[in-house]
């Protein structure tokens, strides 16, 4: 079977060389020639000429007088000739094309007897016309050069697109969500390439994003198209959002460029802590250096474009530990006398944790890029290019609840290669594109230090200690140490290989597409987590003691140490489009696309899941669903599970004059799963690895703990008297398919008529077809002794483990639960004199069951909040939707002295804060998890009862916690919290950019000021970017019932204020400077 299924692969990309086409690398020009009564004119011979390369593209006018140039390259000025004899040519200069579009560019003819020329200036809108159906932008090369931009990278421009959302990961490396998706399902391409990070480990979604690289240097960068719901079926890979990037070329003129920026501490502000007090930034410096070069090898004909670019960065952690009222930098984690107790005791294992100060991360790239472009006579243009990328990134990431010591720390190398391939061709009236890619990605991630076993102490405050000593603990304040958990065996190798080729050519009114885009997967992913030993500690008199309360350890079962899994896997599409021009006023596109995920290899067989039983129906909406074997299998991928993407759009010129347009569609969008969720069908079949938890019952003591062992070479796989489970085992169900949505949009656009200005309104709807759901089959309803389900204090369901020979069975498999629907009003300036602005509104919401924000199966399922089900939680607030967003942007050129251009710019986003949900810290519905049972608020003081410091009654422990509870909007007495049903603070952000340029002749040299986060300058407590913690907050301590069967709630007073944690980096005002010399 695998063999069949390989060669077919390979017959069906044999049949796709044969095919040709169109891509979205380029650019399309297409109208009507007509003579003077307005008759159709067929014969008229059409001439482009890229002006910058000398690159020609020719059509010939046909029966209807439709015209079409395709695949012609972005950007411009292009001249553009009709003529025909007895008619005088017609030729429109200084047109520019934008990445994807269809431009429209009409010819009336005139008769005249003596053989001359009528010129025109061209004048287009990008933003109303013909080829504009779905919801799209783009980012000329104009915007990337004058907008302020943060770091450099094509993510910094994606937010000018409104429903492209600013999305960062818990203080971490920022990314964007489009339309309240998921990041992991945004497509990114380069060149018309795949540079997605496949396997969907980084936050970024591009290669080497752990090691915080940008995909391509931005000196590279042409154009950036935005793309959310593009109704030409040749768009696809993604049901978020796609961002399609192009290169720069080569041209008859030799050009290039040298640049450096740089940022140091003493360029950035302060903000207030939460001790009241400015927090002072540590040792900081970033700088970005490189060149541009171009020109032509042979004038006309070939043509060359390199650039290089290296980054330095070193970020402070933005947390240190010292004593009350000493001097330092960053904020103050405390417990200075207990981390230095804390180091003492692992000193005396031999292990040295780190220091106390705090800590400064160091990331360095180096980018190289090399592109080489062949006009090969009039019909053919070739392109070659290649990017490299070499980085390496230290994480460390303390906060204001957990300190990380530097041995904790975390090494992410990476080296990515990627060669693209590309001929576009003209042949008769076929127009083809061809590409070929070939990519390399090779990431690493290391611990710091000598190998130690992990070490987490989850109690550090000794004044938290309540009047019963059994419910001692708090939330929060906690200590790690060791090697990271998930950096004990841990690597990624991938190569991709992909192949796109489609046909464009007309039939009248239509312009039919038929093509294909295929791209094969090899994978090598070593990861074992835990494989030193991972041990947690209630206190440090525990960890003195060497008590441990949980124990994990996994290793390879296998003869290999460090066994992999290895797999490959394909993907291949197939579409065919018609763009119908139904008359010079509406354009109407269809098509059909089938994408097909095949995977050759199957993971190991477990019989253990022969005789395993389990609930296929929903026991908790049917109480008389039985536990049934059979049906379940590690050996089960969703080859051969084919994704159908139907879709349709149009665009309507309302008035005929090109001033109003109703545009708008639906369709399916069908992206990958990002395929590290599929890798744990092969890594974790309970056959290669062994997986081991060991928690005791109750608090540790002399009696009853797991004892610590610190060699990491040599970890236990038995523990005396303690129930341990083994063998985490992930299965899928056959019929699973990656994730598909229906979306659809509503826009009208209309030129106002006066300063170029132009008015949107859009509406966006976006429904779920296949999402991702994970459960956990080994875990089954508790039962009464009549049979009926067993129900907690607050109503929800409890459940219990029914194979105590297994931890957990995690099933992946599909749902159609959840939403999204985004409305935008914009008005728009685009680019004409040097001048641009806009300002936009968006509201959105988004709904889902399961957001993925994991790259492990078991932690998709454990780390989604819920009230009852933790196999079929509630549809609600996702994760990544964002209510309201308001955008603005302007640019202006400044000339004067001839030689001098000063330019201004600024972009300002103001956002609803990201949502949250409020849980228990502690195990309420029996399922084995601490971290994910949605809150419970009492009605009454009464309902339970209630623990805190030990200076406070229990009248003041209430009082404070209905104070907390009336303060946010989505809490209720009587009621178990939504998920995601509260949002951190809102967010404001101004950047300011200026910019110098003086140019001599050929020659230029320019001066950048850029400042980013105005608010924060002006006033050090504005400008904070807040968020709550892997988006939940443990607002009570769960510690079981009393002897009169009341919850017993632990309340931790001191931490209500502090659940907002603040970016150290982002909510600061920073200045960066800049010079470039240009020629």
């Amino acid at each position: 079977m695998k063999y069949f299924k390989s060669m077919m692969c390979m017959l069906c990309i044999t049949w796709a060389s044969l095919a040709m086409a169109q891509g979205v690398t380029t650019a399309n020009l297409t109208g009507v020639v007509v003579d003077p009564s307005d008759q159709p004119l067929p014969g008229a011979v059409i001439n482009g000429v890229h002006e910058p390369t000398g690159t020609r593209y020719s059509a010939v006018s046909r029966a209807d007088g439709r015209f079409d140039l395709r695949n012609v390259r972005v950007g411009g000025p292009y001249t553009i000739t009709a003529s025909m004899p007895g008619f005088k040519t017609q030729q429109q200069n200084n047109l520019y094309l934008k990445l994807g579009d269809t431009q429209s560019l009409n010819f009336k003819m005139t008769v005249d007897a003596i053989e001359e020329t009528l010129v025109v200036v061209a004048e287009t809108n990008a933003l109303i016309n013909a080829g504009r159906q779905g919801s799209e932008s783009s980012v000329s090369q104009e915007s990337i050069e004058k907008l302020p931009t943060v770091n450099r990278t094509i993510t910094d421009y994606t937010r000018t697109n409104p429903y492209f959302q600013d999305f960062d990961s818990d203080g971490g490396a920022s990314t964007f969500s489009v339309a309240g998706r998921n990041n992991r399902y945004n497509s990114i391409l380069i060149d018309g390439a795949v540079n997605n990070d496949l396997f969907g480990l980084t936050a970024s979604g591009t290669p080497g994003g752990q090691a915080e690289a940008p995909p391509v240097s931005l000196e590279a960068i042409q154009e950036i198209q935005l793309l959310v719901s593009p109704y030409d079926v040749r768009q696809g890979g993604f049901s978020g959002g796609g961002v399609n990037a192009i290169t720069k070329s080569g041209t008859n003129d030799f050009s290039g460029s040298v640049f450096h920026y740089s940022k140091t501490d003493s360029q950035f502000g302060e903000f207030i802590g939460d001790d009241g007090d400015p927090v002072e930034l540590g040792d900081f410096e970033e700088t970005q250096t490189g060149f541009s070069i171009g020109g032509p090898i042979v004038k006309d004909k070939i043509f060359f474009f390199a650039s290089a670019e290296s980054r330095r960065r070193d970020v402070p952690t933005g947390f240190e530990i010292r004593a009350d009222n000493a001097s330092g930098s960053g904020q103050n984690f405390g417990f200075f006398a207990e981390a230095q107790e804390f180091i003492e005791i692992l000193n005396g294992y031999g292990y040295d944790p780190g220091g106390l100060n705090e800590v400064t991360r160091n990331t360095d790239n180096d980018t190289i890029f090399v592109r080489f472009d062949f006009n090969i006579g009039d019909a053919h243009q070739l392109t070659l290019r290649h990017n490299y990328v070499d980085a390496e990134n230290l994480i460390l990431n303390p906060d204001a609840f957990a300190y990380n010591f530097p041995g904790n720390a975390q090494l992410f190398p990476n080296e990515t290669n990627s060669t693209v391939l590309q001929l576009n061709s003209s042949l008769g009236e076929f127009y083809n594109e061809f590409r070929v890619s070939y990519q390399t990605i090779k990431d690493r991630r290391t611990g710091q230090g000598q190998p130690f076993p992990w070490v987490e102490i989850e109690n550090i405050d000794p004044n938290n200690v309540f009047p019963n000593d059994e419910f001692r603990g708090r939330i929060g304040d906690e200590f790690e140490a060791g090697t990271e958990r998930f950096s004990t065996a841990n690597s990624l190798d991938q190569s991709i290989i992909e192949i796109t080729n489609d046909l464009t050519f007309f039939r009248g009114a239509h312009t039919i597409t038929i093509g294909t885009h295929n791209e094969l997967f090899d994978f090598d992913n070593l990861f074992i987590r835990e494989n030193f030993g991972a041990y947690q500690f209630d206190t440090l008199e525990d960890f003195r003691n060497g008590w441990a309360r949980q124990y994990d350890y996994s290793f390879s079962a296998t003869d290999d140490p460090k066994q992999s899994a290895k797999f490959d896997a394909q993907q291949l599409g197939f579409y065919v489009g018609d763009q119908w021009t139904v008359n010079p006023t509406l354009t109407v596109t269809m098509g059909l696309r089938v994408d097909i995920p095949l995977f050759p290899d199957e993971p190991t067989r477990n019989p253990v899941l022969d005789t395993f039983s389990w609930y296929r129906d929903n026991p908790i909406e049917n109480p008389n669903a039985q536990l049934e074997t059979g049906g379940l299998s590690t050996t089960n991928t969703p080859d051969g599970n084919m994704l159908w993407s139907p879709r349709v759009g149009f665009n309507w010129d309302i008035t005929g004059d090109g001033t109003q347009q109703l545009r708008g569609g639906a369709g399916v969008f069908s992206g990958r799963t990002p395929y590290v969720w599929l890798s744990n069908q092969y890594a974790n079949t309970g056959i290669e690895f062994t997986r081991i938890r060991a928690t005791i019952d109750g608090d540790a003591s002399r009696d009853n703990h797991i004892p610590f062992n610190p060699d990491p070479n040599n970890q236990p796989e038995f523990i005396p008297d303690v129930d341990i489970d083994t063998n985490e085992i992930d299965v899928i169900d056959p019929d699973f398919k990656l994730p598909q949505v229906f979306r659809g949009n509503l826009a009208y656009d209309h030129d106002l008529g006066f300063w170029g200005i132009v008015a949107s309104a859009e509406v966006i709807f976006s429904q779920n077809m296949n999402e991702i759901l994970y459960q956990n089959l080994n875990i089954i309803p508790q039962r009464n002794a009549d049979g009926s389900i067993a129900t907690a204090f607050d109503g929800r369901p409890l459940w219990e483990s029914q194979d105590n020979d297994l931890s957990d069975v995690i099933y992946l498999t599909n749902t159609s639960e959840g939403d999204s629907v985004s409305f935008n009003v914009k008005l728009e300036r685009p680019w004409r004199d040097g001048f641009q602005w806009f300002v936009s509104y968006l509201h959105n919401s988004s709904d889902s069951v399961n957001d993925g924000t994991s790259s492990q199966a078991f932690s998709n399922w454990r780390f989604v909040p819920n009230s009852g089900d933790p196999n079929n939680p509630e549809t609600a607030a996702s994760r990544f939707g964002i209510e309201d967003r308001f955008s603005a942007s302007v640019a202006y050129d400044f000339k004067f002295a001839d030689n001098y251009t000063l330019t201004v710019s600024g972009f300002y986003n103001a956002q609803s804060g990201r949502p949250f949900s409020y849980i228990f810290n502690g195990d309420v519905n029996g399922d084995g998890q601490r971290s994910n049972d949605l809150l419970y608020v009492p009605a009454t003081m009464d309902e339970v009862e209630w623990r805190g410091p030990r200076e406070m009654s229990t009248q003041e422990i209430w009082d404070t916690f209905s104070e907390f509870v009336n303060a946010d909007d989505g809490l209720n007495f009587g009621e178990i919290a939504s998920r995601n049903n509260s949002r951190a603070p809102w967010r404001h952000q101004l950047d300011l950019s200026a910019s110098l340029k003086a140019k001599f002749n050929r020659y230029s040299v320019q001066a950048y000021v850029n400042l980013f986060n105005i608010a924060n300058l002006l006033d050090d407590e504005d400008g904070l970017v807040e968020y709550v913690s892997f988006s939940t907050f443990q607002l009570i301590r769960y510690r079981g019932t009393n002897s009169e069967g009341k919850p017993i709630y632990q309340l931790n007073a001191t931490e209500l204020d502090n659940r907002f944690e603040t970016d150290p980096l982002r909510s600061r005002w920073q200045g960066q400077f800049g010079l470039r010399f240009s020629f």
